[in-house]
């Protein structure tokens, strides 16, 4: 009994082994790893060009964005509701220009007050100013005695310090009664609008922005290998392809300190006053390298698929797909390959 049952067990695994191999295609055919090749049929057209070593003028083209080197973020500097409002995004301004009012009844009562605390203290000031010249006449006549016209002298020197302190209050009421009329900082362009008429502006609230269109700049971020050919002063190209326009500058400035994560450097280049320039436009900038070869093919032949770069290849009368890495995009519809295909290799760019 004992026998039979160890015979049927060893019959259960022999055959559990037999089912695992069979589910993991061990009884299958299997395709060697490698290249995926596709079979080349007999009528199939195929059209192809040859991967080709090109010399490059060394041209490297980045991307930025337009700023403005001047810009102004207006903040209020008084509690109150928008009154009045004289301008809108895209508004051109001069040096002070009023753009708009903020009512602050609590500064129109601190102005009243320091009016009337002012007047107050002239007249006091008058009075003890008579008292005091009437009373030095006395005490030269040594009509009265010195701890009379002492008093009246203290009084005098308490009205005059009043009425300065008078006086003070009420500029100073008048000083923030004015941050309710915010005006232009400079001549520029209004490039943002934070408020409308009606709101509530709080101390420190940013209600609009202006910059100078004198001061347009491309700021953008290459990367930190080719620091060795930027410096300021040197030429570069900038253009705006949403509006087709190309202008040749130099740097400006560069940036210091390199961003970590992105390995760049941050260049800026001036560029000539616009009407159709603006912040916020999307540019690029193009400076040169040293000249060297580098492998081309067409554009058109890669796809990129998430983060892979592919080109289909015709090698020994198959059509095979190659993992690549592509650099800058050149002239004439060409791309640079830095690794994946060699000079002559056969691309296929149409089936």
């Amino acid at each position: 009994m004992t026998k039979f049952k160890l015979l049927t067990a060893a019959i259960s695994a022999i055959a559990l082994i037999i089912i695992l191999v069979w589910v993991q295609g061990g009884f299958h055919y299997k395709v060697p790893g490698g290249e995926t090749k596709l079979a080349l049929e007999k009528n199939a057209k195929l059209k192809t060009v040859k991967a080709e070593l090109l010399e490059t003028a060394g041209d490297v083209t980045v991307s930025g964005t337009i700023l403005a080197r001047d810009t102004a973020r207006v903040a209020a500097r008084v509690g109150g509701y928008v009154v009045e409002l004289k301008i809108d995004a895209g508004s051109v301004v001069k040096k002070g220009d009023l753009l708009l009012k903020i009512e602050a009844r609590e500064l129109d009562e601190r102005e009243a007050q320091a009016k009337a605390a002012l007047e107050s203290a002239k007249v006091d000031l008058e009075t003890s100013k008579r008292d005091f010249e009437r009373y030095k006449v006395l005490f030269d006549e040594q009509a009265i005695a010195k701890k009379q016209f002492d008093d009246v002298s203290a009084r005098y020197e308490m009205a005059q310090a009043t009425e300065n302190k008078a006086r003070s209050a009420l500029d100073e009421a008048k000083t923030f009664l004015s941050y309710g009329l915010v005006t232009a900082p400079f001549d520029g362009v209004v490039s943002e609008k934070d408020v409308n008429q009606g709101d509530l502006a709080a101390v420190g609230r940013q209600l609009l922005a202006v910059y100078d269109p004198n001061s347009l700049e491309m700021v953008a971020a290459a990367g930190e290998q080719y620091a060795p050919f930027l410096a300021i002063g040197t030429p570069v190209l900038v253009a705006v392809p949403s509006l087709n326009t190309k202008e040749s500058t130099s740097i400006r400035d560069i940036v210091p300190q390199r961003d970590e994560k992105t390995r760049t450097i941050t260049v800026k280049a001036p560029l000539h006053e616009s009407k159709v320039l603006m912040p916020g436009l999307y540019g690029t900038l193009t400076f040169k390298t040293i000249s060297a070869p580098v492998i081309v093919a067409p554009v058109s032949a890669v796809k990129t698929v998430g983060q892979l770069e592919t080109v289909r290849v015709l090698d020994n009368g198959a059509v095979k797909t190659r993992h690549v890495k592509i650099g800058r995009i050149l002239e004439d519809g060409k791309i640079e390959i830095l690794s994946g295909l060699d000079p002559g290799d056969e691309i296929v760019i149409e089936q």
